[in-house]
């Protein structure tokens, strides 16, 4: 039985150059498809990422800048003490009732208006702020929608 190496040189040398040709370009074949490919196809997803989490990472820079500013803040003053403006940029309250939108007209008032807000949900938040801030209502706009336990509401809350 002959090796490998006296079959390679009992081939003529045309018929070597071609198989040497045919493996190279079967290993060509052979690694795009195996390393070029994959390394690719994960460039092209890191890529299509990237822009998200760049906004991400601008978004947490922004909130640890916020987080930083409100720790620098004296923590000393009650709740029901603490200026308006102050205790609406935490911004709790348009958290805890979705779909409204809340205004500063001066320090001592704060306008609430949403067009399609639940009854007891309007409620339930009414009375948790205007306990926590020593808030009254000063004017209050409620009209029923459609659809049941459903209102449009415009408020204005003042210190009392």
């Amino acid at each position: 039985m002959r090796t490998l190496a006296e079959a390679w040189r009992a081939r003529p040398e045309r018929e070597r150059s071609v198989l040497a040709a045919g493996a190279l370009v079967i290993g060509v074949m052979l690694y795009v498809a195996v390393v070029w490919l994959p390394l690719e196809r994960m460039r092209a997803r890191i890529a299509a990422d990237l822009p998200a989490l760049r906004a991400s990472i601008a978004s947490l820079e922004r909130d640890a800048a916020e987080v930083k500013r409100l720790r620098a803040t004296p923590s000393s003053i009650p709740a029901n003490k603490a200026p308006l403006p102050m205790i609406m940029r935490s911004g709790v309250w348009a958290r805890e009732l979705p779909g409204v939108q809340l205004t500063l007209p001066d320090e001592n008032h704060v306008k609430l208006s949403g067009a399609d807000i639940p009854f007891s949900a309007l409620l339930d938040w009414l009375t948790t702020v205007l306990a926590a801030h020593g808030l009254r209502v000063e004017s209050a706009r409620i009209e029923a929608l459609a659809a049941p336990g459903r209102v449009r509401a415009e408020l204005t809350l003042a210190r009392s």
